[in-house]
């Protein structure tokens, strides 16, 4: 028991510790019924309007980025609660081999810094393998809406750019929002561009999309 309160509450497992204790308070929170699951969602991906640019791009980015590798559609909630303990995990278990000297604080606070990305990097892709393949789960639980029903919607341009080949963007639903792969051939369109979604790519899991002015009328294409 001393040997594991020694790692568990050393630098950095307690960071990641202290921060998957914050997301079991989240989820007790969310079954009292005061919060909802998905509530993280929206503060953090899709309510990036009310934020500073930066804060803005950043939360665009890492939507972008659970896209990529293969975690849409899952709640941002069980993403962060997994990678959290799987990054105590992987911390806990680096902490064993990597010595800390007593009395060296600078080394110390260095060797900590480096295990703690090390253990980052190896809880992120862990929690992709884990989750991954659950995301059929989460559909089959929560199907996604129709195409012929997001058909029209508006939304807005995430990326820095959607154009033939890339891009993405979120998608008003009533709800949190919805983050879809976006592809515009006939006009790149730039980040914060508003959009209307008309027509669906299945084979490209995407969504043909023009501005929101071109689409009224008042910007056409020259």
């Amino acid at each position: 028991m001393p040997a594991f309160l020694h790692y568990a509450l050393g630098f950095p497992t307690f960071l990641f510790g202290a921060l998957l204790l914050f997301m079991l308070l989240y989820w007790v929170s969310a079954l009292l019924g005061l919060l909802e699951v998905d509530a993280l969602d929206h503060w953090v991906l899709f309510d990036g309007s009310d934020h500073a640019e930066g804060v803005e791009h950043s939360a665009s980015a890492l939507a972008g980025l659970l896209l990529k590798v293969g975690l849409g559609g899952i709640p941002l909630t069980v993403i962060l609660t997994v990678l959290l303990l799987l990054s105590w995990l992987a911390s806990y278990a680096l902490c064993h081999f990597v010595p800390m000297p007593q009395g060296w604080a600078l080394v110390n606070l260095l060797t900590g810094s480096a295990v703690a990305a090390a253990a980052l990097a190896l809880g992120f892709a862990a929690t992709v393998l884990v989750l991954r393949p659950l995301r059929g789960v989460v559909h089959r639980i929560a199907p996604a809406e129709e195409p012929k029903v997001l058909l029209g919607r508006t939304g807005r341009v995430r990326s820095a750019v959607v154009d033939g080949t890339q891009g993405y963007g979120s998608v008003e639903d009533g709800g949190a929002g919805l983050n879809v792969q976006m592809r515009s051939p006939e006009r790149a369109l730039g980040r914060g561009t508003v959009i209307v979604l008309i027509e669906h790519l299945p084979d490209h899991n995407a969504w043909r999309v023009v501005s929101k002015a071109e689409f009224d009328g008042t910007d056409l294409p020259r």
